[in-house]
Order: structure tokens, then C-alpha cells, then sequence
């Protein structure tokens, strides 16, 4: 239905539409039908067809968009001939034209999208004077983030380091090489909005399409935070982690999370002396670290483990740590930043001489 008219006398001057012209391909059949609302209309129905002097010829750049799946924003230019009108129409529940709905000539048309939420991308068309615009708008990606030290999910830190795993995270790999760290690599940025509502951008270390490791930033309030990732193509990743003061991670020798710890040995020998010592060794055969024995030496050497970690350097009292290896309580004698690695963390611990002979602990 393109108008009516009821003006219950048989009015017989009714334009539609009202001013300007319908647009309708040069080509095709088409079939117009005029219908009495009356059962009692006497017929009589005629319809007359004005072709607008000249011809019209339209064009809209670009056919095609891509927006991120955040509530959005775009545009897009219509070519006329001068004096042509035109009109635009979403065929999209979730696409709203904002401004240049109608026009005269050349002109741009304004759109607006609403968030996907989903996690499949959708496509919408706009059409315009007989040309279609296709939309896509990408979905929510999920993504799981982890510490990077150890791949636990329990919990993680502030200023520790923590890495997310997805996909489309990253359109290529890029490490950093700058301190201070980046917060842009390979067009991905990180966000974390924490308990507070209070959102920001993370340091990165390192963005691949699978990975991307990042600084959980300073000042994150303790609770479930959100991290966002978007990728230098406007994907977006979501995905929750919870936050504590303190969330001690161990970092491994074969960066897996497990198998022989990240560290070295401190030798203090009864004269002073001190000399470090490996506590791991690459296994060829293996293919991986393998742990190293530690001789505890002559009865007066003192042997301190130092393990790297993050999530440790908020701690406040060392009684508030407690270790122990094989079993045996150990004693804590320092815990915080190490110093020179961003995010990285030191445990010193001096080894009871009980441990001695205990084997692989």
C-alpha cells in the first residue's frame, strides 16, 4: 500500500505520494492495482503514471561496511543527478538511519547499528533510490584469560601479567620491543573495566590472532573485571577474570604452567662467598627443561631459591606467605617486584637442609 484516499465523496484529485516521485527500475514489468475500501464503491478507479523529465541515474559508496560489534555509527554517500530524489530504508531491525533519510541530488545518509551481542557476526542492507548498502556487523568473540605464569583462571593481580587465548584477538603477530611497553600492538588494544566500573588500557607484551599477554593495569579493584580486546579489524573479544591483592603464579622453565620452576640458586658459603646456580637444564632427548639437583654442599653453605612469579608484589607482610617444598615449611625471606622484568615478580626462599635427599619435589 503506497497512499489512499477517504474522503467519502468521491474525491477524485489524490497524488501520492503527496510531492516527489516514486523510483522504480527503467526496466520490468509491473502491475498497479487500485482497491475500493467500500463494498459498496461504485468502480470507476484510475491511476496515472508522470515520468520525471530527464533521466536519474544513482549511486551509493561504499556498497559495503563493516562495523565492530559495539553499539555504532557509519555513512555513506549518494551520487544523484541533479534534481533526482531518493530515500533510504533500513530492512534492519537493529540499523536506524539518523539523517539523509531523503534527498534531493548528491547527499550522504547517516545510519546508526546497536550493539551485537552475539557472538555470530549479522549483515543488514540499507536501500537507497534502487541501490542496496550491505552492512556487516561482527559478533562478541569469547576469549579466556589466564596468568601467564602459571595458566590458572583462579585468580590474578593487578600489575601482574596475564595472557588470553581466542581467536581473530590480533590481525598479526607483533612483540613488544619498548619499555615502556605499548598499549597498542599489531592494532590491538586492551581494556580492562574492573569492580568499580573504572576501565583501562593494558600494557601489552605481545599480540598474535591466537594470544595476546598483557599487564593487568595498576590500580584494578579487587572482584570480576571485564577484558575487552579489539583487534586492529574492529573484532571484539570478551571474556571475565576475577581479581585478589595477592595472586601468587609461578613461571616455569618450559612456559607451560608446570614442570621444573623458573629460578636459580644462591650459594652462601661460610666465608661470604655466594655464586648462583642453575636449577634447570635443556633436555635435547626431551625436548624441554628438566630439573636440575641442588647440592646443599658443606654443612655451613646457606642455599637460597629465588622463583620468578607475578602476581606477588602486592603483599604487605611476609608471614602472610607461606611455602613449603617437599612437605617442608620454608622460610620466606623476601617476595615482591624483581625489578627489571615488567610484571615479574621474585620469591627468595632459603632451603631447609632437611630437603636434601628428598629427590624431585
Amino acid at each position: 500500500l503506497i497512499g489512499s484516499d477517504d474522503d467519502s465523496g468521491g474525491g477524485n484529485n489524490s497524488r501520492f505520494p503527496s510531492t516527489g516521485f516514486f523510483q522504480i527500475p527503467t526496466t520490468g514489468t509491473y502491475v498497479i492495482e487500485t482497491t475500493g475500501l467500500s463494498s459498496s464503491s461504485v468502480g470507476n478507479y484510475s491511476v496515472t503514471l508522470e515520468q520525471v523529465a530527464g533521466t536519474c541515474a544513482f549511486a551509493i559508496t561504499p556498497g559495503t561496511q563493516i562495523l565492530s560489534a559495539t553499539a555504532n555509527s557509519g555513512s555513506v554517500n549518494v551520487g544523484a543527478t541533479s534534481g533526482c530524489q531518493w530515500r533510504a530504508i533500513s530492512e534492519a531491525s537493529w540499523l536506524t538511519i539518523n539523517s539523509g533519510a531523503n534527498g534531493s541530488g548528491n547527499g550522504i545518509v547517516r545510519f546508526n547499528a546497536t550493539a551485537n551481542t552475539g557472538s555470530s557476526s549479522r549483515t543488514g542492507r540499507v536501500r537507497i533510490a534502487g541501490e542496496s548498502l550491505t552492512i556487516t556487523q561482527l559478533g562478541i568473540n569469547p576469549v579466556a584469560t589466564v596468568s601467564a605464569a602459571s595458566f590458572s583462571a583462579t585468580a590474578m593481580a593487578s600489575e601482574s601479567v596475564a595472557a588470553s587465548f581466542g581467536s581473530g584477538l590480533a590481525t598479526t603477530t607483533q612483540a613488544a620491543e619498548t619499555i615502556p611497553l605499548p598499549i597498542e600492538l599489531a592494532g590491538t588494544r586492551v581494556t580492562v573495566k574492573d569492580s568499580a566500573n573504572a576501565e583501562r588500557l593494558a600494557s601489552l607484551f605481545f599480540a598474535s590472532p591466537g594470544q595476546v599477554n598483557f599487564l593487568i593495569p595498576a590500580g584494578t579493584a579487587n572482584g570480576a573485571a571485564m577484558v575487552t580486546i579489539v583487534s586492529g579489524d574492529g573484532r571484539i573479544s570478551t571474556g571475565t577474570i576475577q581479581i585478589s591483592t595477592v595472586a601468587p603464579a609461578l613461571f616455569s622453565a618450559n612456559s607451560n604452567g608446570q614442570d621444573v620452576a623458573l629460578g636459580v640458586v644462591l650459594r652462601v658459603a661460610a666465608d661470604g662467598t655466594q655464586s648462583y646456580e642453575p636449577i634447570a637444564r635443556f633436555d635435547s632427548t626431551l625436548n624441554r627443561y628438566v630439573a636440575v639437583p641442588i647440592d646443599f654442599g658443606a654443612a655451613g653453605d646457606r642455599i637460597y631459591l629465588s622463583l620468578f612469579a607475578t602476581g606477588v608484589r602486592r603483599l604487605t607482610s611476609l608471614p602472610a606467605l607461606t611455602v613449603q617444598i617437599g612437605g617442608v615449611a620454608t622460610q620466606v625471606v623476601y617476595a615482591g617486584a624483581q625489578g627489571n622484568l615488567v610484571g615479574v615478580d621474585q620469591i627468595n626462599l632459603l632451603l631447609d637442609r632437611s630437603l636434601a635427599g628428598k629427590g624431585e619435589v
